[in-house]
């Protein structure tokens, strides 16, 4: 394809320049699907086109390349009304995305919603039954009267893609199912059921049969098995078919060999290459799809020049000079704006190594695109100045570049599309405004601004949930710098046509009502995606199976930890969604937190310096106290006191260590009843207990210290036996979740034996990670139970 482009007038430049004369050809036309790069270099006899990119992290390339992951863990249809579509987060299980199913009685657009049922045979005769719930958890199948019951209908989904097909909840399960050609269910009254997946299209209907050999439930629902990452750039490319442009005829990522890019910023000396997807590293910014379109405009070899960094302002980083300085003695205020004219002057110094086939044309400095906005948001002094810092900026990049008419392009921010915060609006129309010629005549014809609110991507289409990057969404990016191109190409008299936008995916998933999974009606009606289908992976997962039946056989876990959120806890709040909550804990037996414990507080010999930690060590106990956690010892005897709990202090008052714990596993909100006075706390009691069930699970709580840096380690025994010890307190990212010791079948023995001695010992705390605190702990224990949920057969039995 030939490449008819407009050739740019010489201007003076900043290094010594062969200014040579250019005839000026018709005006170029960009073309909205741009051709693949030809793999000739730039007319070395024209001069090379500068353009300068400047801005803070999203300019610098935030968009990734590859390395995508579904954020969702599933992702479910459903035809009941009652299932909110949405996310729904199952701690410590996964995100989940719900969505509607069609089912429908026949094919035709008007067709009414649900199944047909068919009772009986060809021979004795059909009776149709329409079933307009058909699909509905809560609604039960008609009474076939011992007749064959089928049922027919036609499946829509909303995403194309690979699904598995579940008929029935219960006993209804025990079906044959079909759908077109494949036979996608098989399950007999007894066993476990056959699945096959099948390809459905977005927007097409697809008959169904189902054939069933019990009654119950007439749940239908749809589980998308295909899940991948979405937003990268291989996805957005490869899978998508997004800008083949990118693409080589052998499918690698094509390079233009007119088009040089040169990041001056961020590495020492510069780096770059001639333009490809991989140019910026792992990530992409706007130069890509920027410096496409230019290199398709431009005859002349191309070179673009970014200099950006992250985190950066325009009223105070990028402060443009003529904006003045608000602290004269600061080194950083405006330094990023004399940065940018470094790395500018320092890259047009090395043309000769940098461009291939330099002659030594000269350059024209064509153009200069701005995308930032994100820091200045933070504050309404910023937002309100930004709109004049911009005009300051244009107008003396200009002049210290020596291009007077330097045309410029902005990208505004577009952080939520159409739900952009407050702060940033202003920002928007700062931006919007430079580029109007009626707010801003002085720029009429010089300067463009691109709205880029309609290439935000939520997270569902996104690699990441980062949205101050714009999710890192590469097709995000693409589009940014493609129409900054194109508004540079009219800005320099040139016609190209807008990009068409595709129609969008369909994945992204506006949340659901708050409380909107908490609704029994909804619970009812997720509950065969969430125990056949969530449970029921979870369970079979490599990662929790074996765990899952250790803890339901009441066994030691394979690591031990103090912490006592196991595998367990990810299948109970499954339940719980479900609404179920005979899985959660509760308090078992006596209320150890009002009864009377025997406590003893005493400084060891083995002094520790207040500002080291952890403060749990070895020690010696006081003379006659060697076998104080025996059931046998005589705590009044020894001279032990006896306290209610919570025991603790901080810095020797009885006061709670938090005011905002709501905690129920935790309880650091309530004041001590009884002072934790010296270093070490040791208490005992014994208690009677009901009998242990086999089919629940029980556990000692240790309270006071779920949070961060707020306890020590402690020992917790039973009858004289170490349940659990911690050498140490709640480190970084580990609070929030309770500690103390699993209830295991050799320590359920002892429970059986009678009353119960339990005994504990820990440490005031006198220190962070940050340095000393004034002493402070906070304690108590108690026992609880929950029942076990039920485990699916393992693979292998």
């Amino acid at each position: 394809m030939s490449r008819a482009r407009k050739r740019g007038r010489v201007g003076s430049g900043l290094v010594p320049t062969l200014a040579l004369a250019t005839a000026t050809a018709a005006l170029a036309q960009v073309p909205a699907r741009l051709p693949s790069p030809d793999g000739q270099p730039g007319d070395s006899s024209l001069p090379v086109q500068v353009y300068v990119l400047a801005g803070q992290s999203n300019m610098v390339g935030m968009g990734d390349l590859a390395g995508a992951q579904n954020r969702y863990a599933g992702a479910f249809l459903s035809p009941d009304p009652a299932v909110p579509a949405g996310r729904l987060g199952i701690h410590r299980v996964g995100d989940y995305r719900f969505g509607a199913l069609g089912v429908f009685q026949s094919a035709e657009p008007e067709a009414e919603p649900g199944a047909v049922a068919l009772l009986g045979s060809e021979d004795s005769g059909l009776e149709r039954v329409a079933l307009p719930q058909y699909g509905w958890a809560t609604t039960q199948l008609p009474e076939s009267g011992g007749r064959r019951l089928r049922v027919r209908g036609f499946l829509e989904v909303p995403i194309s893609g690979l699904y598995s097909v579940h008929p029935g909840f219960g006993s209804s399960t025990a079906n044959v199912a079909r759908v077109g050609d494949t036979l996608v269910h098989q399950r007999g009254v007894e066993g476990r059921a056959a699945t096959q997946d099948v390809r459905l299209e977005a927007g097409q209907r697809t008959p169904f049969e189902v054939e069933y050999a019990a009654g119950g439930s007439m749940a239908l629902w749809l589980q998308q098995e295909d899940l991948a990452g979405n937003g990268d750039l291989e996805a957005v490319v490869r899978r998508d078919g997004r800008f083949p442009w990118l693409l080589d005829a052998s499918g690698a990522w094509s390079v233009r060999q007119d088009v040089r890019y040169q990041e001056a910023r961020l590495a020492e000396g510069g780096t770059g290459s001639m333009l490809s997807a991989t140019s910026n590293g792992k990530s992409i910014g706007p130069e890509l799809g920027f410096g496409h379109v230019m290199g398709e405009f431009h005859e002349a070899p191309v070179l673009l020049i970014k200099t950006a960094q992250g985190n950066r302002s325009l009223g105070f980083d990028f402060r443009p000079p003529s904006s003045g300085r608000t602290d004269p003695d600061s080194e950083w205020e405006s330094a990023e704006y004399a940065l940018m004219l470094k790395g500018v002057r320092e890259t047009l110094a090395r043309l000769d190594e940098l461009v291939p086939g330099y002659q030594g044309q000269g350059y024209e400095l064509a153009g200069f695109a701005w995308w930032q906005g994100h820091k200045d948001g933070g504050s309404p002094e910023a937002v309100a100045a930004y709109e004049q810092h911009l005009v300051h900026l244009i107008q003396d990049v200009r002049r210290d570049l020596e291009a007077p008419d330097l045309p410029v392009v902005v990208a505004t921010v577009g952080f939520g599309g159409d739900a952009m915060s407050e702060a940033h609006l202003g920002i928007l129309d700062a931006q919007l405004a430079v580029g109007d010629p009626e707010r801003h005549p002085e720029f009429a014809g010089t300067v463009a601004t691109i709205d880029t609110r309609p290439f935000w991507r939520s997270v569902d289409e996104s690699p990441r949930d980062q949205g101050h990057h714009y999710h890192r969404n590469a097709e995000t990016y693409m589009l940014t710098g493609d129409a900054l191109g194109r508004a540079m190409v009219a800005l320099k008299g040139g016609t190209a046509e807008p990009l068409p936008e595709p129609p969008r995916s369909g994945l992204a998933v506006a949340p659901a009502a708050p409380g909107a999974h908490e609704q029994p009606a909804a619970q009812a009606a997720l509950r065969p995606m969430l125990l056949d289908g969530i449970a029921s992976e979870y369970a079979r997962d490599r990662r929790y199976g074996e765990a899952l039946r250790r803890e339901a056989r009441h066994e030691e876990a394979a690591r031990p930890t103090q912490f006592l959120r196991d595998a367990m806890f990810g299948l109970a709040n499954v339940h719980r969604a479900a609404g179920e909550t005979a899985y959660d804990w509760r308090p078992f037996g006596p209320d150890l937190r009002e009864r009377e414990w025997h406590f003893q507080s005493f400084d060891p010999p083995e002094a520790l310096p207040p500002e080291k930690g952890p403060r749990f060590r070895s020690i010696t106990w006081p003379s006659g106290m060697e076998g104080w956690r025996e059931p046998g010892f005589d705590a009044k005897a020894a001279g032990w006191g006896t306290g209610l709990p919570p025991f603790g202090q901080l810095d020797g008052e009885l006061v709670p260590l938090s005011s905002s714990c709501g905690a129920d596993f935790c309880g650091c909100s309530v004041a001590p009843r009884t002072l934790w006075e010296h270093e070490v706390l040791m208490l005992r009691g014994t208690f009677e207990f009901p009998p242990l069930r086999p089919d629940r699970r029980y556990r000692l709580v240790v309270g006071g210290s779920a949070h961060v840096a707020a306890g020590e380690g402690f020992t917790l025994a039973v009858n004289g036996k170490v349940a659990f010890e911690s050498r140490d307190g709640v480190g970084r990212r580990q609070g929030g979740q309770p500690r103390g010791a699993r209830i295991t079948q050799e320590l359920r023995e002892e429970f059986a034996r009678g009353p119960v001695t339990l005994s504990i010992h820990s440490f005031l705390r006198t220190n962070t990670p940050r340095g000393p605190i004034p002493p402070r702990g906070h304690l108590s224990v108690w026992v609880e139970e929950a029942g076990i949920p039920p485990l699916p057969q393992a693979e292998d039995e």
